[in-house]
């Protein structure tokens, strides 16, 4: 499988701390983990999300708007001359009446300086894998654990939740796109895709598009024939989008693609196209529940005509399902 590369962060690897965390603790420095474990009133961010806070005080990730990560530094610097873990109250009800949330909640903060390193390099591997799992910290003693591996039935109720002294963090795999197609408009979705920090894998027979790809940083396979490339299998955290202006090469991919687990399948065409499409399909035997996976139009701006368009009408579309879905914030 070959994965996009990008040149700059996508906005959602803001809500991935694990990569910074890791390299910190590699380069032998101190680090804390900060976990968003309880919120009293409405919250900025979601339970569960996550900073990262080197010994210096530089951090990545963030669980508010701008008015907390400063404090949030230097307290987790404080946990880490402490040498111990602690649940810390910001907002409502905190200790530090000083530091209030414009919004009037009040959060509770775990910093967690004494999360093993073959804990944070089984989690990596994992999330490399696209494998989802939980870490389960206990707040009383500190000691973290990797949950049991989900089983496939239970894996859309995955969550991230509290119960008593136990904090179940769900780490899910980040959406991904699977991209097929050729022309501008494979390019463009491909550019907004990234920049928004999809996982990317980009099929194609279009060499022109190719180059193009190659020039932002991303890369993409080859489409010899009209089946998926090895390893491109959608899983249930991908979105298959196609992108072709002759469509004599959807049929077979899209079958291929309906008896996946995708959340997300759409294809670029008029309603005519679309009626065609649907008709194609019926032929190879998918009936009605399976044909209504299938988006009626492509995107969240009905008739959009340039590349600008088109581009932040699909990712938008994709990333409302995602969110529906519980995938992103």
């Amino acid at each position: 499988m070959v994965q996009g590369t990008r040149n700059l962060s996508g906005l959602l690897d803001a809500d991935n701390v694990l990569p910074a965390l890791v390299r910190w603790r590699r380069r032998g420095k101190r680090a804390v983990l900060v976990t968003l474990a309880g919120i009293e009133g409405p919250g900025p961010r979601p339970l569960g999300a996550q900073m990262a806070v080197s010994e210096d005080g530089s951090y990545n990730g963030y669980l508010s708007g701008g008015c907390l990560e400063g404090a949030i530094s230097i307290e987790a610097q404080a946990v880490i001359r402490a040498g111990q873990n602690r649940l810390v109250r910001f907002g409502r009800g905190s200790r530090y009446f000083d530091i209030a949330l414009p919004c009037g909640s009040g959060l509770d903060l775990y910093f967690d300086q004494a999360l093993a390193m073959s804990t944070l390099e089984a989690m990596s591997r994992l999330t490399v894998a696209r494998r989802p799992f939980t870490l389960n910290t206990r707040l009383d003693d500190g000691t973290s654990a990797i949950g049991a591996p989900p089983a496939a039935d239970v894996l859309g109720e995955l969550n991230t939740r509290r119960d008593g002294d136990v904090f179940r963090r769900a780490y899910l795999p980040t959406p991904k796109l699977l991209l097929i197609g050729a022309g501008p408009a494979l390019v463009a979705i491909a550019r907004l895709a990234s920049i928004t920090g999809l996982a990317l894998d980009i099929l194609t027979p279009d060499d022109h598009a190719r180059r193009n790809l190659s020039d932002l940083g991303l890369e993409a396979m080859g489409l010899g024939t009209a089946t998926l490339s090895p390893g491109t299998a959608p899983d249930r955290w991908t979105a298959a989008v196609l992108a072709f202006h002759e469509h004599d090469r959807e049929p077979p991919l899209l079958a291929e693609i309906l008896r996946s687990p995708a959340f997300y399948i759409g294809a670029l065409g008029n309603r005519r196209v679309h009626a065609e499409r649907l008709a194609q399909l019926s032929a190879r035997g998918f009936v009605a529940h399976d044909l209504a996976r299938l988006r009626p139009s492509l995107g969240l701006i009905p008739g959009a005509k340039s590349q600008a368009t088109l581009a932040a009408g699909v990712v938008a579309d994709i990333l409302a399902e995602a969110k529906s879905r519980g995938f992103v914030d």
